[in-house]
This record gives C-alpha cells, sequence and structure tokens, in this order.
C-alpha cells in the first residue's frame, strides 16, 4: 500500500485538475457572501429598544411629574404629558492622529491632535464592525400637558409652569396647564 505521489501530482496538474481545485477554492470565497447577514434584524431590534427606551424615558418623566405637582398647594388629581422632539444625540468615538515635532536636540516640542473625521470601529460577533458609541444625550422635550383640578387659578398655573421649567428646562410657550373637569 504504497501512495504514489508522483502519480496523484500528474492528475492534478493537468488542465482539468487545475480547473476543479480554481472553482472549488473561488466557491469557498464566494458562498459565504451569497447568504444574507443578520444586519436587518439587529438594526431593527435596535430601532424597537430605543423605541422602548424612549417611552420608559417619557413615562418616568410623567409619573415623576405628576407626582411632585400633586404635592403642589392648591392643585389635585395631577396628570402629565410630556412628547419627546427626537431620541437624543449619540455620541461616536472619532479616529486621531497625533503630530509630534522633535527638535534638533530630540526633545519634544509639539504635540497636535487631528481628527479624521472618521469614526473608530470595533470588530462584532458576526464579524461585521459597527461604530463605538462614546455616549447618549438625553431627548429633546417638545411640549408638557398638564391637567390638575384647582389650575383654573392664574398664580397656581404660573407655579405649575415655573416649576416645570425649572425640572425640565422646557421654554413656557411649550408648557400648557388645563384645568380638568
Amino acid at each position: 500500500m504504497k501512495l504514489n505521489f508522483e502519480k496523484y501530482f500528474e492528475k492534478i496538474t493537468n488542465t482539468k485538475g487545475l480547473v476543479i481545485i480554481l472553482l472549488i477554492g473561488v466557491s469557498l470565497l464566494v458562498l459565504p457572501g451569497l447568504f444574507p447577514k443578520s444586519t436587518s434584524t439587529e438594526n431593527t431590534a435596535k430601532a424597537a429598544s430605543c423605541f422602548s427606551d424612549r417611552k420608559a424615558y417619557e413615562q418616568e418623566l410623567e409619573k415623576r411629574l405628576a407626582h411632585m405637582l400633586s404635592t403642589v398647594r392648591g392643585i389635585s388629581h395631577v396628570s402629565v404629558m410630556i412628547t419627546l422632539e427626537d431620541v437624543g444625540e449619540m455620541y461616536y468615538a472619532q479616529n486621531e492622529a497625533y503630530d509630534e515635532k522633535n527638535t534638533d536636540d530630540g526633545t519634544l516640542t509639539e504635540k497636535e491632535r487631528q481628527s479624521e473625521g472618521a469614526p473608530a470601529l470595533k470588530s462584532d460577533a458576526h464579524g461585521g464592525q459597527s461604530p463605538i458609541l462614546l455616549k447618549t444625550g438625553m431627548p429633546k422635550i417638545s411640549g408638557v400637558l398638564i391637567t390638575a383640578k384647582g389650575a383654573d387659578d392664574a398664580t397656581v398655573q404660573a407655579a405649575v409652569i415655573s416649576a416645570v421649567r425649572a425640572v425640565l428646562n422646557v421654554a413656557p410657550h411649550r408648557v400648557q396647564v388645563l384645568c380638568k373637569a
């Protein structure tokens, strides 16, 4: 049972053998690219997560503000509705380059930082790349609606608007206070 390598080598070196080996190699390289990656499902999951986080943030603000306003003298049965303008800003890491200049004696004189503008990327588990998220800013509040019993008094309305401005940093024209029936 001695293997004859010369015999196998002659079979491989003919043109048919080389073409077959070449086709197998190319198909192995192209085959993984034919199947779509699950990025669309990942993006959908991220969007749904962002939406649920936004809703949770909105509801938590409403609950806390309603609780605090219900302690104000002169009003009761407070309901609060907050609308958000956006989902907040996201700050991504940027690639940066540093230029160092040396003097004739070899000492470091200057170090300049230059941002290249391209986002810094990290590899994920699926072999793809995604930008590095440094921090997420809170969403902007576009309006606040408050209904409460006893809110028909102008001084109570002014106090409620002032409190909302202080807590949420919202312009007074974006706050509406109405009296509950």
